[in-house]
């Protein structure tokens, strides 16, 4: 059994596209003043956004963007998530780190998002889904291995579709490659 891409979004460097289409662009470099304009053009309630780190924030942002454009409904346990990562919670981790150099007082909201996969639970939680998840530290990507660990996944009966790919943050630098797959004949396609 092969996959079939039904949507993917790619963030970086201020810009949001979705199936190749540009939807989304903000020419301030600062990822916080990025990723809260791109959250405000969404124009969904969900508060907790703004409390996510960055890595939380990009994988959010590119789901919404992604599954807006979809417009596909999921049953809560037939969709699962694969992502591929390459510098795990580097990001959240350093500033945890100097809190405590600091003697600050580190509370638990900030530790959570030292777990990279973290930003799947927030996907899952937003979506209300309960299927698999897998994150594999890795330190480029590669679509191809990508979908094959989808493709296990959906040909084992695990999930109907498969929502993933690469994603990464450190400082400013972030990217984001998302895809929503599906089961297809026997030719790949993306």
């Amino acid at each position: 059994m092969a996959i079939h891409v039904i949507s993917s979004c790619s963030i970086a460097k201020g810009s949001i596209t979705v199936n190749g289409t540009p939807v989304f662009f903000h020419e301030d470099g600062d990822f916080s003043a990025f990723s809260k304009a791109a959250f405000k053009k969404l124009d969904i309630p969900y508060s907790k956004f703004y409390k996510m780190d960055k890595l939380c924030q990009l994988a959010f942002l590119g789901s919404e963007y992604l599954l807006k454009e979809a417009k596909l409904v999921f049953r809560d346990d037939e969709v699962a998530q694969v992502f591929f990562n390459g510098q795990s919670s580097l990001d959240s981790d350093s500033k945890h780190q100097k809190l405590i150099q600091e003697g600050a007082k580190v509370s638990p909201a900030v530790f959570v998002y030292t777990l990279p996969n973290i930003m799947m639970g927030e996907i899952a939680i937003r979506n209300k889904w309960y299927g698999e998840n897998l994150l594999i530290l890795k330190p480029d990507f590669d679509f191809e291995e990508w979908a094959m660990e989808a493709n296990l996944l959906i040909s084992g009966g695990k999930a109907t579709y498969c929502l993933g790919g690469w994603i990464d943050v450190f400082q400013e630098n972030y990217q984001l490659q998302l895809y929503l797959v599906e089961a297809a004949g026997i030719k790949m396609t993306i």
